[in-house]
This record gives structure tokens, sequence and C-alpha cells, in this order.
């Protein structure tokens, strides 16, 4: 027999895997900032617990649909659920990424220089931090920032582009470390992208408009 969920019970599953896919970002991070590939493992190993929770949120939501008839508002919280889930997952995958790429570096021969790499995952730890919250607490307020938040997540993922290549000029023989940057620099900005996904299906799921919030 299937159990049936609340609307409440799922959305406290939701914040219990927003929190963890935090987590796993910020173990991620703190990886690359002490170049410890140890720490870098416990992210990938992490991540079958972020799946299972996701597949579980997933059909419980279902769940409201298929035994409890939900009205049209009722229909539109659900849908926000199904897709907010989809991106919290997203994160934890670009999280993994992260992690993989700290663990690639490991083996190579040359640190590079941070360049501004942490003033990007500082915002992006900002940004998630202000979705999660909003979805938290159902307060959309916080959420018209985040056209700006986004901006600046790109415009420092464009400048540390630049300052690879601009390396890469001078020392092309750095260029397995500098691969791996890129693939971090990548994780960061979809991280950043996806945080503002759920910022948008928050403010769906309050107002019933659909508004793009990285334009």
């Amino acid at each position: 027999m299937m159990q049936t969920h609340s609307f409440e019970q799922v959305k406290q599953q939701i914040i219990e895997l927003a929190y963890m896919v935090r987590g796993h970002f910020l173990q991620a991070t703190q990886a690359f900032e002490q170049k410890n590939a140890e720490l870098a493992r416990e992210v990938t190993a992490q991540d079958e617990e972020a799946n299972a929770l996701t597949d579980s949120v997933s059909k419980h939501s279902l769940s409201l649909i298929a035994l409890q008839a939900p009205v049209a508002g009722d229909m539109r919280t659900v849908g926000a659920y199904l897709k907010i889930v989809t991106d919290l997952e997203r994160i934890g995958d670009q999280a993994v990424d992260m992690a993989d790429a700290v663990i690639r570096m490991d083996k190579t021969e040359k640190e590079l220089p941070f360049f501004s790499i942490m003033d990007m995952t500082d915002a992006v730890k900002g940004i998630l931090d202000t979705t999660i919250q909003a979805f938290e607490k159902e307060d959309i307020n916080p959420l018209h920032t985040l056209n700006d938040m986004d901006d600046v997540i790109d415009t420092l993922h464009r400048r540390n582009v630049e300052m690879l290549e601009s390396l890469l000029e001078k020392e092309p023989q750095h260029f397995r470390e500098a691969i791996q940057y890129i693939k971090l620099l990548h994780a960061l900005e979809r991280i950043g992208d996806h945080a503002t996904n759920i910022g948008e299906w928050t403010l769906y799921m309050k107002t019933g408009h659909i508004a793009d919030l990285n334009h």
C-alpha cells in the first residue's frame, strides 16, 4: 500500500535535500581551497544518498496527485516541487563535478593560482542560500535580487576564464591543470543557474507567474 504524504511533509523533504546538496557544494569548495583530494572523494561518495532522496521526493510529490486529488493551486505546487527537485539533483551532480576536478588536479604537477575563483564560490553560495531560504520560508521578496546575483557569477566566470587563457598563452605546458579549472568554473556557473531556476519555480509556486530571472 502506498504511503500518503502531505504537502508539508514533501516540502520538508525538499528542504532536507536542498541543505544536503548545499553541504556537498561547500565540501567540494573546501576540497578545492585546501587541495584535498580525500575530502573531494567524500563528496562523490555522498552523491548516492542525495540521488536516493531525490527519487523519494519525486515519488512522494507524484503521490500527492494520485491520492489527494489536488485543486489547481495544489497542482501548481506539485509541479514546482518536481522542477525544484530536478534542479537540486543537478546541483548535487555539479558538486561532484567540482570534486572530480579537484581529484584530477591532485595528479598534476603545477599548482595554478586561484585567480578569483573563491570570489565566485562565495557568490554561488550567496545565490544558493537565497533561493533555498526563499523556498523554505515561502518569501519571494529576496528573489528579485537573483538577476543581479547571477550577473556577478557570470562576470566572475568570464574573468576567470580570461585569466586562464592569458596564463596559458605564457605557460601552455600547464594546460592539464587549466582544463580542470575550466571544469570547476563551469560547474560553479551551472550551480548558479540551477539556483536561479529554483527561485523561478518558487516564484511560480507562490504567484502563478513564470519569470526568467536569468535576464
